[in-house]
């Protein structure tokens, strides 16, 4: 498969995530509704990965006991970011929770600065500036005293787990095992969705009340969503893979990070009227810039 090719149907992958995790977090849910939801997209990913080994599937049952203790941590991870995620793009405008969720590749960029002696250039500490301005401007509000956005501490956590989940995935690949990744990625897709299956079952019921749905929405809610979600974190996951180290980060970045960011704004404004006001309009387009800097340098 063309390598540009598989780089378009990422960035539309990635994009669809963005808007189907949207779709998930819409409305108010209580927590055990929301773990099942996001039970079944992983569970689908999950299946959705198993398509990729089919031709080598006896390997799942060889893999390191490295790789499956760091895919249980992983899983974890992924499950905790796909949650998170999912209540910010609820609540919150989908082209800023996008950049503050894009932010997560500075956190294993710092660890790798402090753990792996990774260098950072002149022009990418530029850009991390540039982020902390575009933040600012994006996340307070001058009335009542620049009070925080009510997105702001689910899309934070969802970041520090996007940049967790990098530094799992590099740490694997800095082992002994890296030939192992394709099957370290269904180990993973396996625990998220047994540690949301798991939490769906512990956590009580709430006494709230759910949102009144028709047959219709119901059906697109719990079953059309929750399955288009895990379709694209399930193919994400292994197209991404299937990219690495074949096109050249001036290309791969922007297209993909910066690509995905404004089409999933665009597609959600247009569907769910939530556009930025104009000050973190200002602030999401210096975002965009920060980024590109920080990616391409």
């Amino acid at each position: 498969m063309d390598k540009y090719f598989i780089l378009a149907l990422s960035t539309l992958l990635a994009t669809g995530k963005a808007l189907f995790c949207k779709a998930l977090g819409t409305g108010q849910y209580s927590k055990k509704e929301t773990a099942i939801l996001n039970f079944k997209a992983l569970f689908v990913a999950f299946a959705i990965s198993l398509i990729f080994v089919a031709d080598e599937f006896y390997k799942l049952f060889e893999i390191s006991t490295f790789s499956i203790v760091l895919s249980v941590f992983f899983g974890i991870s992924v499950a905790l970011t796909q949650i998170m995620q999912s209540k910010a793009m609820g609540n919150g405008p989908a082209s800023l929770v996008s950049l503050v969720y894009a932010c997560g590749f500075l956190v294993p960029i710092f660890y790798g600065l402090v753990f792996w002696n990774e260098g950072v250039s002149i022009y990418q500490w530029l850009g991390i500036v540039l982020l902390v301005v575009a933040l600012c401007l994006i996340v307070f509000k001058r009335e009542k005293g620049g009070k925080l956005l009510a997105w702001l501490p689910f899309a934070t956590l969802a970041m520090l787990g996007s940049g967790a989940n990098a530094i799992f995935q590099k740490t694997h690949q800095y082992s002994a095992f890296a030939d192992e990744l394709q099957f370290f990625l269904v180990y993973s897709l396996f625990f998220s969705s047994l540690f949301t299956g798991i939490a769906s079952l512990l956590i009580r019921k709430s006494e709230e009340n759910e949102p009144t749905l028709s047959k219709k929405q119901r059906v697109i809610k719990k079953v059309v969503v929750p399955l288009c979600l895990g379709v694209c974190v399930g193919l994400l996951n292994f197209l991404n893979l299937s990219l690495s180290g074949k096109l050249p980060s001036i290309i791969l970045f922007p297209v993909y990070n910066v690509g995905s960011m404004l089409l999933s704004s665009l597609i959600s404004a247009l569907i769910y009227k939530d556009k930025p006001t104009k000050r973190q309009g200002i602030g999401f387009a210096i975002g965009i810039v920060a980024i590109l800097i920080v990616g391409i340098f």
